[in-house]
């Protein structure tokens, strides 16, 4: 797609509304430029069409964003059968785990959550729901992902995405990456402990697509709670039946 077939004026109000994405809230004007990058007055004008249209609303000098902002993802969840017949299926298999459990799919050069279920005494949470991000290369949500991915596109996605440590244990060395990749695509699941948060591990096994879309579904546990072989085959023994069911 070319410059002459996009409309840069709406690409850029898509920016001030991507500006409130992980949880960001009461952002003034000043904020959104610097968050953008556009100047203070580009950025108020788009600040204003936002208000206008009903997506943005003004709580004392500060922006938030409006529940209209819902609707747009409340059709995406429904033209994909989330609330019909994925939410249910999320449910029945957090309480078989006993913890909690989350579909996600590629957004970029990062992972996204588009249905998450949990059970009251699930043994760890991230704090994540649906629409939490999640970054590509320390986690399992991730790697499941790009072993998905031909060879140049995880390349290309690999190199878009940077080499960035979130903790002391996050691998930063690209072919040793790129071999975790490949032994999740070999072996069908991906596993990842202590590289996005200490403490925290990940198992992800893929499923059918959303929107024509690579998906993955995926859990959370403590790393002592999956250091036992026995207890990640049991773990992965109950990942891949929903994966099942979410194909039937």
């Amino acid at each position: 797609m070319t410059t002459r077939d996009t409309a840069s004026t709406f690409a850029k109000g898509l920016a001030v509304l991507s500006c409130f994405e992980g949880g960001r809230n009461d952002l003034t004007m000043a904020d959104i430029a610097r968050l953008t990058g556009f100047d203070r007055a580009t950025a108020r004008r788009l600040c204003l069409t936002l208000q206008s249209s009903g997506y943005l609303y003004k709580h004392e000098k500060a922006l938030r964003l409006t529940p209209k902002v819902l609707a747009i993802a409340g059709g995406y969840l429904k033209a994909e059968y989330i609330g019909k017949s994925v939410q249910p299926t999320l449910d029945q298999f957090a309480r078989e785990l006993d913890g909690e459990i989350a579909l996600a799919v590629r957004d970029g050069t990062r992972a996204i959550y588009v249905a998450r279920s949990a059970v009251p005494s699930a043994r760890l949470s991230l704090g994540l729901s649906v629409g939490s991000t999640l970054p590509l290369l320390p986690t399992a949500v991730g790697r499941m992902l790009l072993a998905g991915c031909s060879g140049p596109e995880r390349e290309q996605i690999i190199n878009d995405c940077g080499m960035v440590r979130f903790t002391e244990q996050t691998t930063l060395d690209r072919p040793a990456l790129e071999a975790e990749i490949h032994k999740a695509a070999t072996q069908g699941f991906a596993f990842a402990a202590n590289e996005f948060e200490m403490g925290a591990a990940g198992v992800a096994v893929p499923v059918h697509g959303i929107s024509q879309t690579q998906a993955v579904l995926a859990t959370t546990a403590s790393v002592n709670y999956l250091d036992r072989q026995s207890q990640l085959d049991h773990v992965l023994d109950i990942l891949r039946k929903a994966a099942m069911s979410l194909r039937r």
